[in-house]
């Protein structure tokens, strides 16, 4: 794969560089001139549309005026100013003042006790991931290829890291796709047991609660069933990536208040990103209950950022200090809307996740299923990215495909360490209600064109087993005939088409063994 610089592009996390030739293609468009070409939707990365928290805003303002009005005054009298007219390094931890009011917030967010000494304030949730990804790769560099169990599917962030192994829980055969206890369970029996030939210990349980990309979140039973497991396994680190933590559409239960005895193997990861709406201003937080693994981590995230900016360090905790259920609540009906409007067109469309007990409660995520856009040829322009042709055999061909074919960015669910045949796609809710309006109307002609195309194919092949049936058996043939002339006049829509096919599908099937049975009867006799 290539960038659109025609570098390569393979050690590029692949959401991002899906992300860059999607960019790529705007500017092209935008140099073109391009009036006929459809604008450029991105639908496949977290992109929070809910106004900036007005906290932020204020922290952030009272922060440069403070030193705009001291520095002001410096001019006029330098001999004047007591006070430090530049900005110094701070606490590579983060400052005392947001440390302490960040422990104060997540001690009442988690209902346990939480010390200034437990924060550490990071640079983003994926520098707070590398962090903890490097910490653990130096505390365990005796064992290469270490294992991090983790539910697949999984945040594409947690497979960059070269020097461990990423371990499945399958959570997809399990109800609602939701993470469980008995999963959890064997999973760890199997790591362990692969690490017999291997030698990569499991070291690591790793739980994104709520889910990215599921949008599920574990409830209070399933938590204390998982923290029944994980005391009979104790050299097992727990790390929870809560990044959507704001955004649960449902209660979201706490981990440490259910199982204190485990507090020191917990390592909890929170980020201003989704909810707060700050994805750029990189503001994120770590809460370690282990002295020796915090000072490890201090040092890694010294050795990267010395420390975040302190504006965004007192932004944050200042926002989260009045962060409360109103405004919850005010963010979740924002998204959850938007979310709802989307699971119900593809549900329209015969699109829907095949779990009906698959339930989003939380985030801005959807799930569709178009494995029906299987098949379809792939652009020329594709040539650019994947440097061949043919037709689409994967999800990221299919992503592509859209984002050459359609204007349209979606993420695949291969990149969130599903199997790359599985046809399913994620799809972020957060645009207005016109954008998410033409996602779906790109999407639903896209399917409803390869559907009814597979339909042209499977009549062909019936139409020709029908003939050969009515030398055989010509009662047998006026009946099927009669049931194809039927289905032929009905409407196609989406959804018709993908109940069509399905028949046909099994026509065509129940016909070849049928007519293969009578030629082996008529051989033997």
């Amino acid at each position: 794969m290539l960038t659109p610089s025609g570098q390569p592009g393979h050690k590029i996390e692949k959401v991002m560089l899906l992300t860059l030739w999607a960019n790529a293609l705007k500017e092209e468009m935008t140099l073109d001139g391009s009036i006929n070409k459809k604008k450029l939707l991105f639908a496949g990365i977290g992109k929070p549309t809910y106004p900036i928290n007005q906290h932020t805003i204020q922290s952030y303002l009272s922060y440069w005026q403070r030193l705009d009005s001291i520095t002001k005054e410096w001019y006029k009298n330098p001999a004047g100013i007591v006070e430090n007219t530049a900005i110094e390094y701070g606490d590579p931890r983060g400052d005392y003042e947001p440390r302490a009011l960040m422990a104060k917030i997540m001690s009442y967010w988690y209902q346990t006790e939480i010390k200034p000494d437990n924060v550490l304030f990071t640079v983003g949730g994926i520098g707070g991931l590398r962090v903890i990804f490097e910490t653990l790769n130096t505390h365990f560099e005796d064992i290469p290829g270490y294992r991090v169990i983790t539910p697949f599917p999984h945040y594409s962030a947690y497979s960059t890291n070269p020097l461990h192994c990423l371990h499945p829980i399958d959570v997809m055969t399990e109800p609602g796709y939701k993470l469980t206890a008995k999963a959890l369970e064997a999973s760890i029996k199997e790591a362990y047991a692969l690490a017999e030939t291997d030698h990569g210990l499991p070291k690591v349980v790793l739980i994104c609660n709520p889910s990215n990309p599921l949008g599920n979140i574990i409830d209070a039973e399933e938590i204390f069933k998982i923290s029944e497991i994980l005391r009979g396994y104790p050299d097992l680190y727990i790390v929870f990536d809560e990044a959507y933590a704001e955004m649960s559409y449902v209660e979201m239960p706490s981990f440490l208040k259910i199982a204190p005895d485990l507090k020191e193997r917990v390592i909890i990861m929170r980020s201003a990103t989704k909810a707060l709406s700050a994805a750029g201003e990189r503001m994120a937080v770590l809460l370690v209950f282990e002295q020796a693994l915090m000072n490890e981590m201090l040092n890694k995230n010294i050795s990267y950022f010395i420390h975040a900016p302190r504006s965004a360090q007192l932004a944050y905790a200042e926002t989260m200090a009045k962060f409360d259920e109103t405004e919850r609540k005010k963010i979740c009906f924002f998204y959850k809307k938007k979310v709802d409007y989307v699971i119900e067109r593809l549900k329209a469309m015969g699109a829907a996740m095949p779990d009906p007990f698959y339930n989003v409660e939380a985030t801005f995520y959807a799930l569709g299923n178009f494995k029906d856009l299987f098949g379809l040829e792939l652009p020329d322009e594709v040539r650019r990215v994947l440097q061949r042709a043919g037709k689409i055999s994967t999800d990221e061909d299919l992503a592509y495909y859209l984002l050459f074919n359609d204007s349209l960015m979606i993420a695949p669910l291969s990149y969130f360490g599903l199997a790359k045949d599985s046809g399913y796609i994620r799809i972020t809710c957060s645009g207005d209600d016109q954008e998410l309006t033409e996602i779906m109307d790109r999407l639903e002609f896209r399917l409803f064109e390869a559907r009814q195309l597979k339909k042209i194919a499977l009549l062909e092949i019936v139409t020709q087993k029908i003939s050969e049936l009515k030398k055989v058996y010509p009662h047998m043939h006026e009946i099927v005939s009669q049931k194809i002339a039927i289905l032929n006049n009905q409407e196609d829509t989406c959804l018709t088409l993908k109940a069509k096919n399905h028949v046909l599908n099994t026509l065509q099937s129940s016909l070849e063994s049928y007519l293969g049975l009578l030629g082996e009867i008529s051989q033997a006799t």
